[in-house]
């Protein structure tokens, strides 16, 4: 009998390492740290906020017959806001998705735990089925002595608490995978509405885009406003001219202060426009000049346009420095690098932009997203070289070729 109980107590022992080694070695579900609901919902509804407020404007403005100028700036603003509505609804869409993940690692932990510890269990059950002559009245009856007694009722305290924290682990396991599904299901339903959401984002963004489009095609056939384009565009050109001498004069100041920049020392830049190929098949517009679509004579056009898909990625030339990122008459949202030596290169008409002002950027970094701010009829990357202040071809510098009119 003395052997039998050896064994028992044996048996007890193996349950309990087996117990504490899944007990100690996995770690509790930490939640994510991340935006409530509540949070998500509320930025959504500000970013709504500001799009129907810029809607406001723009049919305010409308309304009072400003002119083409300040029209075309108030429906970047509506478009502006639209796409900023749009892209915090994707970010939300990626945050829900992220925290899905993690709640389903969770439950996947816990339905491990909970495998494990039914498996400790179903050990002790076994043990207990085949030595079911051996009950806890006959280890405590057949005691040799009160030592031995009290020894052989520890044992059998000893083995009903561990019997009862597998059972309370156990259920709290089955607890946490309850919470964490339902935790789960919420998700599930947030992201669903997001999506659909963003679907209704995307439609009222490439709304704001089609009317643009046709408000410069209408202006497009008033020789009146569109000389104002025309004379904005030569305005604009006239300010680039001085913030390059404004960033070149800095650069300097740098350069004799001990401060290291960027200088360009030749070779082929970068194509722009990663998602075209970088061939002048590529090109709606060349260097030069081109025929006006209303009255006579024709109107100078001073780098590459290449046309792209909505929020396509705008990448840097070469490496340098930003010296202007930010909406310019003409040119919408516009971002200018300068790359040391006199070399400037302007990227126009982008949806967004994803650089400052002062930043520094390597060659192919991304700086914009492709669209079509500013006096465009359409979605594309206006691309200039300037050199000393001067816009001169880019086909030398990009190794592609100009096309003629």
């Amino acid at each position: 009998m003395k052997k039998h109980f050896c064994r028992y107590k044996k048996a007890i022992f193996a349950v309990c390492a087996a117990f504490l080694a899944v007990t100690f070695t996995c770690p509790p579900y930490t939640a994510n740290a991340a935006k409530s609901l509540s949070q998500l919902k509320n930025e959504r509804a500000s970013l709504a906020k500001k799009t129907q407020d810029a809607k406001s404007q723009l049919q305010n403005i409308e309304s009072q017959k400003a002119d083409v100028l300040e029209q075309i700036k108030a429906m970047d603003e509506v478009i502006n806001a639209a796409e900023a509505q749009l892209e915090q609804s994707k970010a939300d869409l990626d945050d829900v998705n992220a925290r899905l993940a993690d709640s389903q690692a969770a439950l996947e932990k816990a339905q491990k735990d909970r495998q494990a510890q039914n498996a400790l269990f179903g050990k002790r059950i076994k043990f207990f089925y085949e030595h079911g002559e051996t009950g806890y009245i006959d280890v405590i009856l057949e005691a040799k002595s009160v030592s031995d007694m009290l020894l052989r009722m520890q044992y059998v305290e000893d083995i009903m608490k561990y019997d009862k924290t597998l059972l309370d682990k156990l259920k709290a396991t089955e607890d946490t995978i309850a919470q964490k599904t339902a935790e789960i299901k919420d998700e599930k339903a947030a992201a669903e509405e997001i999506v659909a959401e963003n679907q209704k984002n995307n439609d009222d963004l490439q709304a704001q885009l089609s009317n643009k489009q046709a408000k410069m095609q209408e202006y497009s056939q008033n020789e009146a406003d569109y000389q104002k384009l025309l004379d904005d565009m030569d305005q604009s050109s006239k300010n680039i001219e001085s913030l390059i001498k404004q960033a070149e004069q800095a650069q300097q100041a740098q350069k004799s202060s001990g401060g290291s920049t960027y200088v360009y020392t030749g070779g082929k830049l970068n194509w722009p426009v990663p998602c075209k190929s970088p061939s002048s098949s590529s090109l709606s517009s060349g260097y030069g000049y081109r025929s006006r679509p209303i009255g006579g004579g024709g109107e100078f056009h001073t780098g590459y346009d290449i046309p792209a898909p909505y929020g396509s990625a705008i990448v840097a030339a070469e490496a340098g420095t930003v010296i202007y990122a930010g909406w310019m008459n003409g040119y919408g949202n516009t971002v200018m690098i300068s790359h040391g030596g006199g070399l400037v290169t302007l990227y126009g008409h982008n949806s967004s932009l994803v650089v400052s002002k002062g930043q520094s950027v390597t060659r192919g970094q991304q700086i914009a997203r492709c669209g079509s701010t500013g006096n465009s009829t359409g979605n594309h990357c206006h691309f200039e070289v300037r050199v000393n202040g001067s816009h001169v071809s880019p086909q030398p510098y990009l190794g592609v070729g100009n096309i003629a009119y």
